[in-house]
C-alpha cells in the first residue's frame, strides 16, 4: 500500500500481491485531517464513557453499601431492643409467676376467714369448700440474696410460662368457688346473728335470784295448787328491766292480774312477757333491740311484792324460761 500525493487529493493504492489487481482509493486531502479527528474524537468518547460508567459504578457501589450499612444497623437495633423487650417479657413473666403465688398465700388466708365465718355461723351442713382448695405451699421465689447469672434457655421460659398460666387457671377456679362458699358463708353468718338476735338468751334484770319457778306451784292469794306460766325474778323497785331479745313491742299496757306489762314478738313464734313493772319505757308498735332497757322493775297488779314475772311463748303456748337464760351480760348480742 502507498500514497499518491496531488494538489487536492490523494490516491491509496492496496497492492495485494504480484499476481493480483491493485485498489486505488482517492481521498480528498483534508480527510487527513478529519479521519485522525475523527478517531481522536472516537477514542475520546470511548474513553469519557468508561470513566463515567466508572464513576457511576462507584457511586452506586457507595450507595449500596450506604443502604446496606443503614439497614445492618437499623437492623442491628431492632434485634437489640427485641432482646430487651424479651428480657423485659422475662422479668414481667417471673414477676408475674412470684405475684400468683403470693395470692395464693393471700387466697389461702381468705380461706381461712371463710373457715372462722363458717364456724361463726354455727352452721351443721358440712363444709362444702372443694377439694382442690387444698394447702398452698410458700412461694417458689424467695428473697434474692445472690448468686450466678446463669442464661434462661427457651425451654425454662416456656417452662415457667406453662406453670403460670396453669396456676392462675387454678386460681380462676379457686376464686370462683371460694367466693360461692364466702356467699353461702355469708348468708348462714347473717341468719345465726340474726337468730342470735331474735332468741331470747339475756337476763332480764341485773340479779339472778328467781323467788318461784316455773311449773305448778301453791298459788300465793290463795293457797290452790296453779299453773306458774313463767319466772318469778327478785329485785328492788324501779330495777332497770331488759328486752332479752330484738323485736316488736306488740302490748304495753295495765292489766289487772299482771299490771304494767310488756310484750315482745320476736317472730318465729316466740314471744316475751314483763309482767308487774313499775313504770313502761316503750310504746306499743316500737322496735326494741337486745339488752335495750324497756322498763322498770315494781309490784303492779296482783302482786305481793317487787319482782318481775318473765315469760317465754312459743307459739302462743307458755314455756320453761330457764333454759334461754344463758347470758349474763346485758349487753351481750
Amino acid at each position: 500500500m502507498r500514497f499518491i500525493w496531488g494538489k487536492k487529493e490523494f490516491t491509496l493504492m492496496i497492492i495485494p500481491g504480484a499476481n493480483r489487481r491493485t485498489v486505488r482509493f482517492k481521498l480528498p486531502h483534508s480527510s487527513l485531517y478529519i479521519v485522525p479527528s475523527v478517531i481522536l474524537l472516537v477514542l475520546i468518547g470511548f474513553f469519557v464513557t468508561i470513566y463515567l460508567m466508572n464513576t457511576y459504578s462507584h457511586q452506586t457501589k457507595d450507595n449500596m453499601q450506604r443502604t446496606f450499612d443503614g439497614q445492618e444497623r437499623q437492623l442491628v437495633n431492632q434485634i437489640t431492643l427485641k432482646d430487651n423487650e424479651l428480657e423485659q417479657l422475662q422479668a414481667n413473666l417471673i414477676d408475674l409467676s412470684q405475684q400468683a403465688d403470693e395470692f395464693k398465700l393471700k387466697l389461702e388466708e381468705i380461706k381461712k376467714l371463710e373457715h372462722v365465718i363458717q364456724l361463726m355461723s354455727q352452721s351443721e351442713e358440712p363444709n362444702r369448700t372443694s377439694k382442690k382448695l387444698s394447702a398452698l405451699s410458700e412461694s417458689a421465689y424467695g428473697s434474692d440474696v445472690g448468686g450466678t447469672e446463669v442464661p434462661v434457655t427457651s425451654q425454662e421460659v416456656t417452662a415457667l410460662v406453662s406453670s403460670t398460666k396453669q396456676g392462675l387457671s387454678a386460681l380462676v377456679g379457686d376464686i370462683n368457688t371460694l367466693l360461692i362458699n364466702l356467699s353461702e358463708s355469708e348468708a348462714r353468718l347473717k341468719e345465726a346473728d340474726y337468730l342470735r338476735s331474735i332468741t331470747p338468751t339475756l337476763w332480764p334484770v341485773m340479779t339472778h335470784s328467781l323467788t318461784s319457778g316455773f311449773g305448778v306451784r301453791r298459788d300465793p292469794f290463795t293457797g290452790k295448787p296453779s299453773m306458774h306460766t313463767g319466772l318469778d325474778l327478785d329485785g328492788e323497785i324501779n330495777d332497770a328491766v331488759y328486752a332479752t331479745a330484738s323485736g316488736k313491742v306488740i302490748e304495753a299496757s295495765f292489766d289487772n292480774e299482771f299490771g304494767n306489762r310488756i310484750i315482745v314478738d320476736h317472730t318465729r313464734g316466740i314471744q316475751t312477757g314483763y309482767m308487774h313493772l313499775n313504770k313502761i319505757l316503750v310504746k306499743r308498735g316500737e322496735s326494741v333491740t337486745k339488752g335495750q332497757k324497756i322498763g322498770l322493775l315494781g309490784s303492779t297488779g296482783r302482786s305481793t311484792g317487787s319482782h318481775l314475772h318473765y315469760e317465754v311463748q312459743k307459739n302462743r303456748v307458755p314455756v320453761d324460761p330457764t333454759p334461754y337464760l344463758i347470758t349474763n351480760r346485758k349487753d351481750e348480742r
